[in-house]
């Protein structure tokens, strides 16, 4: 759930105490303030889903670097949006959906309208460009495993860009095919990424989940921007947040 903090916390219960006297009438009386408290709680609880985009072209056996090249959705991934709209419905989640955040390229947004088209009555969609996939600068656009791309600049290097929190790939210039004028960035490492991503979530996401009780918001983006904001809510170590998985179009409520 999402604390006023801002920091989404798990589910906890309180228990205070009460009925120090010990008579059964307190007790029971003390067990009735908490299960109404807890209830109110309960229904009070705002809900923050996550769901990655479902597979794109450049995902799968032929790995890309993606970044900020809006390549479309393979038939499996519509599938697999659909899916994650029928999961929500089974989840409970069919008409508690209350806005949708997700980034301006189109493999995420689709997703996104996918997802909610059989589980609630049109929520809004709000499509924010610091929600992008991590730009991966001058290898945009380059399969992850290719022989040359590890050979010309190093493996090590090419580990840190990939599984490191601060490590950048060269930037792209005008020249390079996916180039895009500013204020797109021309390379990030994980780090500027979730800069970014933190600064949506403050400005957009949070208030959203406060606007009613227990609102429900869904972010649907990437393997990267979701990855750094599981990081920040859950308070997870620099080294670690690299590894953090985050599968294809698979919802995640926390």
């Amino acid at each position: 759930y999402v604390a006023e903090d801002g920091r989404v916390r798990a589910r906890a219960a309180r228990r205070d105490v009460h009925g120090r006297d010990g008579s059964a009438r307190a007790r029971n009386g003390a067990a009735g303030a908490r299960n109404g408290a807890a209830a109110r709680s309960r229904r009070d609880v705002s809900t923050l889903i996550l769901l990655r985009h479902g597979q794109s072209i450049w995902n799968g056996t032929t790995a890309t670097f993606t970044g900020w090249v809006d390549v479309p959705l393979t038939e499996r991934g519509r599938s697999q949006a659909r899916e994650a709209g029928e999961l929500l419905l089974e989840r409970g989640f069919g008409d508690k959906i209350t806005k949708v955040f997700t980034s301006e390229l189109s493999r995420a947004w689709e997703t996104a309208s996918l997802a909610i088209a059989g589980v609630s009555d049109g929520p809004e969609i709000v499509r924010d460009a610091r929600l992008n996939e991590r730009h991966y600068g001058c290898v945009q656009g380059v399969c992850k495993r290719d022989a040359t791309l590890l050979r010309y600049f190093g493996e090590d290097n090419v580990k840190s860009w990939r599984r490191s929190m601060h490590g950048r790939p060269p930037p792209l210039d005008e020249s390079h095919p996916h180039w895009r004028a500013p204020p797109a960035p021309t390379t990030e490492s994980l780090a500027d990424c979730q800069e970014r991503v933190l600064e949506c979530y403050e400005e957009r996401v949070l208030p959203a989940l406060f606007e009613k009780p227990a609102a429900t918001v869904l972010v649907a983006a990437h393997s990267n921007t979701l990855r750094a904001l599981m990081a920040h809510v859950d308070g997870v170590p620099d080294d670690a947040v690299p590894s953090l998985h985050v599968p294809n179009s698979v919802p995640n409520s926390v």
